[in-house]
């Protein structure tokens, strides 16, 4: 009975490791930053595997109210011309991310995605509201372990300067969404049935243990 209760606790401890790689690679990294040119920070981002780096800006306020942040409104499909020509692409936003052995990559906001959310994605625009689509152009790269990234904000167009928003980084697992490295990680988002799995393991040994 005893080896028992050790294979019970080694399952236990895999679970929990597991559980918590999950969380780790599905944290999303939020840090405050004022749109002004020159503005400086940091982040430390932590991976399993080799990936790219997508953020995204967050708004406060009233985003139905504010033209500023744009909208999503197209002039021709993409699918066909591979460009991308937005209505109202919104004031121009551009931040470079960088860091030690890596090319600087250079993002550009697009529009508000809902709830005050522009995604930032890497390389120029063709012209203003127009990109080549999909992205021609990769993001940063992030190494297997812990990488150090600047982050610098170097164009702001009117209303938005001196704004203070929240730059989110993407995890590279999520529940719809994961790349694909980390695949081995999802089920980690099932670790509540995986928790209830052990707990009627223990209460079968337990009952075991008091007939014995």
């Amino acid at each position: 009975m005893r080896i028992s209760w050790f294979i019970w606790l080694g399952a236990t401890v895999l679970v929990i490791l597991y559980a918590w790689a999950g969380s780790v690679a599905s944290r999303t990294y939020m840090i405050g930053l004022t749109l002004e040119p020159g503005y400086l920070t940091q982040v430390r981002l932590f991976r399993f595997a080799e990936d790219e780096l997508r953020m995204r800006l967050i708004f406060q306020g009233d985003h139905l109210r504010r033209p500023e942040l744009g909208n999503h409104g197209t002039r021709s499909d993409w699918r066909a011309t591979g460009i991308l020509k937005l209505d109202n692409p919104g004031s121009a936003i551009r931040i470079i991310a960088s860091k030690q052995d890596a090319v600087p990559v250079t993002y550009e906001a697009l529009p508000n995605s809902g709830g005050g959310s522009r995604g930032l994605t890497p390389g120029r625009s063709v012209s203003p509201g127009v990109w080549q689509w999909p992205p021609t152009s990769k993001g940063l790269k992030l190494q297997l372990g812990t990488n150090i990234v600047n982050i610098e904000v170097v164009a702001v167009e009117r209303p938005l300067v001196g704004e203070h928003v929240e730059l989110w980084v993407n995890p590279a697992l999520g529940f719809y969404e994961l790349m694909p490295n980390v695949g081995w990680l999802w089920p980690s988002f099932l670790w509540p049935f995986f928790a209830i799995i052990l707990a009627l393991w223990a209460a079968v040994l337990r009952r075991r243990n008091q007939r014995a």
